[in-house]
């Protein structure tokens, strides 16, 4: 977790410069895009030249207000963004939605941004329900775009991007200490689970996954001549839908503290779409304020992150039996 010093730099005194690196002619997909924040980072990949943007979202009604108010601004061409359907706790919508995407000529920019911070207990995929879709739904649409992002480097000659964004509050997740042979099993039981954790640990979780994915898509020491890169961005505490769930007391508590502290979602706009635009570099890291942070100590035990990744493997195949052969 940041320092107090650090907290105060990163959410009051840095300078976030806009991003600058091209996109032209790339086909970029943003999930979770038709929120405050997904808008700010469609509007600057429109900005920077993108030939082809992918909004996926849950409701196609609110992408399609999403899509008309960054028309409205950009004055972007009315076929430049396209609304597709994408619930990251519906499986069906997430074949439908990969076998689609995989259909396109070109893939260069995938990112990550749909998430869930959920403050009532439920289940889905057999776990509790931020794991769920933070961790399995967000692997079970990433892990089958791999191939189509190696084919786009090797065609266009190009290195293709996967950013996953991350928080800084990974650093402060308590992490079960004995949580058996799988730890979303142990979550499903209520008196397990601490609401205000459950964010926290989903992060810290993608990090490990991450870290491993690193490893077995295209490793720094590879000899893939046409590489592409995984990585995951810290966009520092800014307005966002996250806490859309919250409800009481909680919600004016958060939404206080945001109104106080919380950057403007340009700029955590500004840092995903930089991490997005990083090349080999950032293979397998993290970043934050605008530059590599070094993994802290809790995201670097080996036997968790092969333990974490046998794990969510399991749970990903039950769902897709043939979703781990798009890291061959």
């Amino acid at each position: 977790m940041p320092s107090f010093k650090d907290f105060v730099h990163t959410q009051f005194l840095l300078k976030i410069p806009e991003p600058t690196t091209s996109f032209e002619s790339k086909t970029v997909i943003v999930t979770g895009a038709n929120g405050g924040l997904g808008q700010e980072i469609i509007k600057h990949i429109v900005r920077l030249g993108a030939g082809r943007i992918i909004c996926a979202c849950r409701s196609l009604s609110r992408g399609a207000e999403a899509k008309k108010a960054i028309e409205a601004v950009t004055s972007c061409k009315p076929d430049l963004i396209e609304v597709w359907e994408l619930d990251l706790e519906s499986p069906p919508s997430i074949k439908s939605f990969v076998e689609r995407a995989n259909g396109l000529p070109r893939l260069d920019t995938v990112i990550h941004l749909a998430g869930i911070r959920a403050f009532d207990f439920g289940v889905i995929y057999d776990t509790e329900r931020t794991l769920a879709v933070n961790n399995i739904g967000t692997f079970l649409v990433g892990l089958p775009l791999i191939p189509k992002l190696k084919e786009t480097a090797r065609t266009y000659n190009t290195t293709p991007v996967m950013t996953i964004v991350g928080s800084a509050l990974y650093d402060i997740a308590k992490y079960p200490k004995d949580p058996g042979e799988d730890i979303f099993t142990y979550f499903t039981d209520k008196t397990k689970v601490n609401p205000w954790n459950q964010y926290n640990l989903s992060k810290l979780i993608q990090l490990y996954t991450l870290i491993k994915l690193a490893t077995l898509v295209d490793p720094l020491d590879g000899a893939e001549p046409h590489p592409i890169v995984v990585n995951s961005v810290d966009p520092c505490f800014c307005e966002t839908g996250l806490s859309r769930e919250v409800t009481g007391l909680t919600r004016v508590v958060t939404k206080t503290f945001a109104a106080i502290a919380a950057r403007p979602a340009d700029d955590g706009a500004r840092q995903i779409v930089h991490a997005a635009s990083t090349g080999r570099e950032t293979h397998g890291l993290y970043m934050r304020a605008g530059a590599i942070q070094a993994y802290k100590p809790i995201a670097s035990d080996p036997a968790k992150t092969e333990y974490l990744w046998e794990v969510l493997s399991k749970r990903l195949v039950k769902l897709d039996p043939t979703i781990l052969e798009n890291l061959k």
